[in-house]
């Protein structure tokens, strides 16, 4: 199916290609979704059989773009239709796999097809989690152009929570900010049991191979002696911003002891590989990767409870449960790692199980989310190179809550990441794990 009007635009438009699903000449970025307005979504809608033959969108009633989070440009629009109905939402999200504007954004498109991918399977009625209504998705894969049209959330309406924003739980309490947690990592236990249990399509199996690959590139690459340099690189920069850290940052000696940690951590880590893969395949299966508290919405039930509802499934796979937790919680306060990891573990596994498979150890599970985080530095000690990139002046900077991180996505990120590093060696003790093990 082929709109005439679209066709003509990606003949001589290069903001527009062929999506591989759906065969339909598709938009690259905000500008050629709306000139191609309703006749595109249209088409569209009506491929991907959420709308019927004999209804079409009629108007684009207004849209803005969204600035939140990196990767590709994002745009939010209300939308008519000729025969309206409830099951049809007007208010609509539409994320693009590219940003012509951001070099270090697009080099993310990629991460876009398995987004599409997972997208058109989820829409099974019966499907463990909530995610948003589906009404388009399609990529070319050779140039990883791509967008998807979803319902838009709406949040801080009816009983949908305000958005939550990475690494900044201390907009709640201490309490309700466990509650969000244990919501997550009940969903996420419950999708990764009923994956484990062959309970989702068995499409899954076939375009979602292991995807401990796609995490990987999250991860540090560096050689041994380069990750020591990086965190170098870090103590400098927190004795030379004391305001962005904690107090206890500042003890004498923290810097060695972090750096023979390090060192312990590389003479132990064929040990630790060697105990990691002894949880294949039980403690892997299909989850999000990144299930962090940005990436879900919360709906309060009238008994108090929170359901949690997952967005942005790039690199969604098979994945190990040491990557599904540390996406969960990267960015969650250091105290929900030091006081609720085990407890937080518990919900998954609880969820997990009744599914009807086989029972898993929190204990171990526990042990390797531990090896896990002591041995992946990860692009968490890159806090430097943000702040320093972001911030002209970072002396006039009252401390990581000042007002300027809640604009600077990556910064915050960063900084945050980079602070959790090291609040989680000493919390979680994960030096004398370690030193067990060499």
């Amino acid at each position: 199916m082929n709109s005439p009007v679209v066709d003509e635009n990606s003949s001589t438009n290069e903001a527009w290609v062929v999506g591989d699903n759906f065969g339909l000449s598709i938009p690259a970025d905000p500008d050629a979704l709306l000139e191609g307005g309703t006749e595109f979504l249209t088409y569209a809608f009506r491929a991907s059989g959420q709308l019927a033959e004999n209804n079409r969108v009629v108007s684009i009633v207004d849209s803005a773009e969204f600035f939140d989070g990196g990767s590709g440009k994002k745009l939010q629009m209300t939308v008519e239709y000729e025969k309206p109905n409830s099951a049809l939402p007007n208010r609509l999200f539409v994320k693009f796999s590219r940003n012509f504007d951001n070099a270090l954004w697009d080099s993310a498109k990629h991460m876009m097809l398995s987004e599409v991918n997972f997208a058109l399977l989820s829409r099974s009625p019966d499907f463990p989690v909530k995610v948003p209504l589906l009404m388009f998705g399609d990529l070319e894969s050779e140039s990883e152009t791509g967008l998807l049209i979803t319902e838009l959330i709406p949040y801080g309406e009816g009983n949908v929570e305000i958005p939550h924003p990475k690494c900044m739980d201390y907009l709640m309490d201490d309490a309700d900010a466990v509650d969000h947690y244990r919501a997550i990592f009940a969903s996420m236990g419950r999708l990764s049991g009923a994956h484990r249990a062959g309970k989702l399509s068995p499409e899954f199996d076939e375009l979602f191979g292991d995807a401990e690959a796609g995490a990987a590139q999250f991860r540090s690459q560096a050689s041994d002696d380069h990750t020591v340099q990086r965190a170098q690189r870090m103590f400098d920069f927190i004795e030379r911003y004391p305001k962005l850290f904690p107090d206890h940052f500042q003890e004498a000696g923290l810097r060695e002891e972090f750096l023979s940690f390090m060192a312990d951590g590389f003479a132990a880590r064929p040990r630790i590989q060697e105990i990691l893969q002894s949880g294949r395949p039980k403690f892997v299966a299909f989850s999000h990767w990144n299930g962090n508290i940005d990436n879900c919405w919360f709906e309060r039930q009238p008994d108090g409870s929170l359901v949690c509802g997952f967005i942005d499934w790039a690199n969604c796979g098979v994945l190990p449960f040491t990557q599904v937790v540390s996406g969960a919680l990267g960015c969650a306060e250091p105290s929900v790692w030091a006081e609720n990891l085990d407890e937080l573990l518990s919900v998954f596994i609880q969820e997990f199980e009744a599914q009807g498979v086989e029972k898993l150890s929190r204990e171990e599970l526990s042990l390797h989310v531990r090896l896990s985080l002591a041995t992946n530095f990860g692009i968490s000690m890159a806090a430097p190179v943000a702040v320093a990139r972001d911030i002209e002046d970072i002396d006039a900077v009252s401390g990581p809550r000042d007002p300027i991180f809640r604009d600077l996505y990556t910064s915050r990120v960063m900084l945050f990441t980079m602070t959790n590093l090291i609040e989680n060696w000493k919390n979680l003790n994960l030096g004398e794990l370690v030193r067990k093990l060499r």
